[in-house]
């Protein structure tokens, strides 16, 4: 669409029209979902997620800039990826801005506190817990955030619909996703693989 716009040409067709061809039944014949960034075979609406209200201390621009300029190691940004087989069970992925060392964790279930446990259990592995914070988009399964502001981390959120304020994690669940395929059955996803992914993200 923007290098028919770019060309000049006299007829025009938009974005949002090459998206309901893809998804629409002769797209979805052809897979063209698979040459998509994320590849998704279902269409995620850009207002179907559940938003929650940030408190504006927690917001991401109220982050100091040591930590948006990379200055300092600590500082972390936070995710979940989600497979086939399971509408709960997920993976959290947790990323160091400075270094990107991954740390990766299953998840039974998506449930906040649950997801939060994960996170702090994490926490316990790194060198004297040496989390000091980390930023989340604003899914519901973030929403114990206070288990881990406890433990004296710092959290912040990204803008509703702007996952690229956390690019570091997007970036490595893209990565991960060559180690552990997206359409891959949660179910059979291991401990083992889990962690041999890991390996490979971070050597």
């Amino acid at each position: 669409a923007g290098r028919m716009k770019y060309e000049k040409k006299e007829q025009l067709i938009s974005h949002e029209t090459i998206y309901k061809y893809i998804y629409s039944y002769d797209g979805q014949k052809l897979k063209l979902y698979e040459s998509l960034m994320y590849a998704r075979p279902k269409r995620q609406l850009k207002f179907s997620r559940r938003k929650r209200v940030v408190p504006d201390i927690y917001k991401i621009h109220n982050r100091p800039d040591y930590i948006n300029t990379r200055q300092e190691f600590g500082h972390f940004e936070g995710d979940l990826t989600f497979f086939k087989g399971s509408r709960n069970g997920n993976l959290s992925v947790v990323v160091e801005r400075l270094s990107r060392k991954a740390f990766i964790v299953k998840n039974d279930n998506k449930r906040s506190v649950s997801v939060m446990l994960n996170l702090l259990n994490i926490k316990n592995k790194i060198p004297n817990n040496f989390m000091k914070s980390i930023t989340f988009d604003n899914g519901g399964e973030f929403a114990q955030f206070g288990l881990l502001t406890m433990t004296g981390t710092h959290v912040f959120f990204c803008d509703p619909g702007a996952p690229y304020q956390k690019g570091q994690v997007e970036r490595t669940n893209a990565i991960l996703h060559k180690y552990i395929k997206k359409k891959s059955n949660f179910l059979s996803i291991s401990d083992s693989i889990v962690t041999n992914a890991t390996e490979k993200l971070n050597n």
